[in-house]
Order: C-alpha cells, then sequence, then structure tokens
C-alpha cells in the first residue's frame, strides 16, 4: 500500500507539470525526492527481502526428499 500510494504522489505531481513543488533545487532535490524517496525504498527493501525468503522456502520445499528405510 504504501508502494502504491507514494507512486500515485509522485505521479500525480509529475502530471501536473511539479507545480505543486518547491523549484529550487535543494527543496526539490532534498525533500520532495529524497525523502519521499526513503518511503520507496523502505518498503521496496524489505518486499525484495520477503520475495528471498519465500523463493528460498520454496525450494528447500521443492528439494526431492530421501526416504530413510
Amino acid at each position: 500500500g504504501q508502494l502504491y500510494g507514494d507512486v500515485l504522489y509522485f505521479a500525480t505531481e509529475a502530471q501536473a507539470g511539479w507545480t505543486h513543488s518547491d523549484p529550487r533545487p535543494l527543496y526539490f532535490w532534498g525533500y520532495f525526492v529524497g525523502l519521499n524517496g526513503l518511503w520507496l525504498l523502505v518498503p521496496g527493501a524489505l518486499l525484495l527481502d520477503a520475495c528471498c525468503q519465500l523463493s528460498a522456502a520454496q525450494r528447500g520445499l521443492d528439494r526431492p526428499r530421501h526416504k530413510a528405510h
């Protein structure tokens, strides 16, 4: 949900021509892009980690089991 909200936030602002953001480079790149970008990076990193953990668990379940006689 956080990723969707941030993409929507950036997309609507881009579509509006960045009219609601401060045009000064420090504010635009530092505050608007940098600080809001953290809300894309952190959930993205957590999602990537979750996918890696899930695929490792699935690989463990997909291995053929050796029957002990």
